[in-house]
């Protein structure tokens, strides 16, 4: 009776237990989807691209980029997926998108062309100065333009030039980043050739088209000094304007007492890149530069100022110490014609406009002790015509006529250790009546007149005016009777005039 007991509640617990479990209803997650929208860009320029391959992970269908650009993923499972896209001549890119439920999610991929594909540079265009322009100054900005093929591109250039005549290109610009150049101290009435090369670091390098311009012709400037603006001495030229103002020499040494020679072609000058004063010559253009002497221009006070041309230009005399010389204008056939008097030496000198005549300033110990004589051309009948006087005295030279000996002397009579000037005058000293005049009454106070120099055709002084307190120089020219001061340079020294 308990067996039949325990079997019945058996049967009625696994009743129960079956019914409750058919009762229980079983859970399932659902599924969701979304869609994917996409482009494919240029990385440069972001201009659709064609063909592109376009595969996913998780993997979905793989498709091909239309003229759009675009492509579409549909029906896809909610989750994050990496989008590659892969065309050939570009970088492979991916890109991670994440579906929503029920969305359409955007997605922009940028390509980049591979750097070994790149479309090289265009040649450079449109030159500055216009190929083939003519007149154009001896200091010029060299301008181009240039077209880069792939956007975010960085172009450097290469710019080469050479003058009409010469057979290889210069480098005058290596590796620039800008479209411009600045080149100066050019020929004047010469034709250049350039040529700009523009390189992106990847392809080979693109040359432009070889160009050409043609300087403007060498003006005739009237005058030539030193300046040392530049920190040292150079020698420039110029017709008074700010424009025609050339820069003859360009040295690290001294380069000064420029004279132009009696055709007024050619300028001799004395510069001590040698270690002591050495003539050179050149063309009134810089050109053609040629070393005179090999004995050199030396003295008591004396630096590099004591030299002068023959009335022919076929030779120059200058001073060594108590030794005058004479050269030929090639260099040959140097020959002493005379002896300054005992303890004294030559310092500087001129040629009568006859050629029969020289007037010397001889020197002794003192830069203050000076005195002026003259002789014939062969250095015969050495006579003084101007004694020693307290103050300074330099610069004689002849008047065209040669009845006047012109020169600087300090009215103020002052001397000490430092050379000092504090008032000195321009004179004429007539060899007829043996009277000085002072041509600078119109000088101003605090000032001295020095260097003097007359025209070639001898109606016109020009000299330099010098500050007594700043040491500023500028460059003056006056009528032959000291009328008519007018300013023609702000700062410079030793001018001559032709």
């Amino acid at each position: 009776m308990l067996k039949n007991y325990l079997l019945k509640n058996l049967v009625i617990l696994i009743s129960f237990l079956v019914l409750f479990s058919a009762c229980k209803e079983d859970t399932v997650e659902p599924i969701y989807y979304g869609n994917i929208s996409g482009t494919v860009l240029d990385a440069d320029d972001e201009t659709p691209i064609q063909g592109v391959a376009i595969t996913t992970t998780p993997p979905t269908n793989s498709l091909i980029t239309d003229d759009q650009g675009k492509f579409v993923l549909t029906t896809l499972t909610t989750g994050t997926y990496t989008i590659s896209a892969v065309k050939s001549g570009y970088n492979k890119t991916t890109a991670n998108v994440l579906v929503e439920k029920n969305k359409t999610t955007e997605a922009v991929i940028l390509l980049s062309i591979k750097d070994d594909e790149k479309a090289p540079p265009l040649p450079p265009v449109n030159p500055i100065p216009e190929d083939r322009s003519v007149d154009q100054d001896i200091s010029i900005n060299l301008k181009w333009s240039s077209i880069k093929q792939n956007e975010g591109d960085s172009l450097v250039y290469d710019v080469y030039m050479y003058i009409s005549g010469e057979m290889n290109p210069t480098l005058i610009g290596n590796n620039i980043t800008d479209t411009t150049l600045y080149v100066e101290n050019l020929h004047f009435n010469s034709v250049y050739y350039w040529q700009v090369i523009a390189k992106d670091g990847i392809n080979p390098e693109v040359n432009g088209d070889v160009w050409s311009f043609k300087t403007r012709p060498l003006p005739y400037n009237s005058y030539v000094f030193a300046s040392d603006s530049t920190g040292n001495f150079e020698i420039y030229s110029t017709d008074g304007s700010a424009k025609n103002l050339i820069r003859l020499t360009n040295n690290s040494v001294r380069d000064w007492y420029p004279r132009f020679n009696p055709v007024r072609d050619v300028i001799a000058f004395t510069s001590d890149k040698t270690a002591s004063y050495q003539i050179f010559k050149m063309n009134a253009d810089g050109s053609e530069l040629f070393q005179i002497t090999q004995v050199p221009v030396a003295g008591n006070h004396n630096t590099g100022i004591g030299f002068s041309w023959s009335p022919d230009g076929a030779t120059i005399l200058y001073s060594h110490y108590d030794k005058l010389y004479r050269i030929n204008s090639d260099g040959s056939n140097l020959t002493q014609i005379a002896t300054a008097p005992a303890d004294r030496h030559f310092r500087e000198t001129n040629w009568s406009a006859s050629g029969d005549k020289i007037v010397v300033l001889t020197i002794g110990n003192s830069f203050y002790d000076s005195e002026i004589y003259t002789m014939n051309s062969d250095g015969s009948d050495m006579t003084m015509v101007i004694d020693n006087e307290p103050g300074a005295m330099t610069s004689p030279s002849f008047s065209l006529d040669g009845k006047f000996i012109m020169y600087s002397h300090d009215a103020s009579g002052y001397e000490d250790a430092t050379s000092r000037q504090l008032d000195a005058r321009i004179y004429l000293y007539s060899l007829d009546s043996l009277t000085a005049t002072d041509i600078s009454g119109y000088k101003p106070d605090g000032t001295n007149d020095l260097n003097p120099e007359f025209s070639s055709d001898g109606s016109k002084i020009i000299f330099e005016n010098v500050n007594n307190s700043s040491g500023l120089s500028s460059i003056w020219v006056m009528s032959i009777d000291g009328h008519d001061r007018k300013k023609i340079i702000n700062s410079g020294r030793m001018p001559d005039y032709r």
